[in-house]
């Protein structure tokens, strides 16, 4: 449909809306308006799966790193090395940059679960922003 087309479509619209109200008596013809046939599946061009990919990347490398983080009992891994001399000082320490490393794993988990719900909400918002629009300009949408 070209502009020209359209326009008059548009305008012999809102000469019936207003015949209708009580305006003109005489609304000038023109076609009527239809649904739209995208109206359902509205490609609003969002791409979802960047932010999947990179969310789902990050879980299966925090996943990677915990199995490998097994450094438990420096005593015992010490005493697997000549001249190396280890104690419950080496353990202590071991135990606690463990600890650490595992709260850090959990904050990457957590940032990952953030990153999927933020962008859920976004594009669930933008969706009924896109709804409510087409419902107030259906009148001018393609037929």
């Amino acid at each position: 449909m070209t502009f020209d087309e359209e326009w008059l479509r548009a305008k012999g619209e809102a000469t019936m809306r207003h015949a209708s109200a009580g305006g003109n008596p005489s609304p000038a013809p023109g076609p009527q308006p239809g649904p739209s046939p995208s109206a359902d599946a509205a490609d609003l061009g969002l791409a979802d799966g960047p932010v999947r990919s990179s969310a789902s990347g990050l879980r299966t490398a925090n996943a990677d790193a915990r199995g490998k983080s097994t450094l438990d009992d420096a005593e015992a891994v010490g005493g697997l090395h000549a001249g190396w001399t280890a104690g419950p000082a080496s353990d202590d320490c071991v135990g606690a940059w463990q600890r650490r490393l595992r709260e850090l794993a959990d904050l990457v988990d957590d940032a990952a679960d953030a990153l999927t719900r933020g962008m859920n909400v976004t594009i669930g918002e933008d969706r009924a922003i896109a709804d409510r629009l087409r419902a107030a300009g259906g009148v001018l949408e393609d037929v």
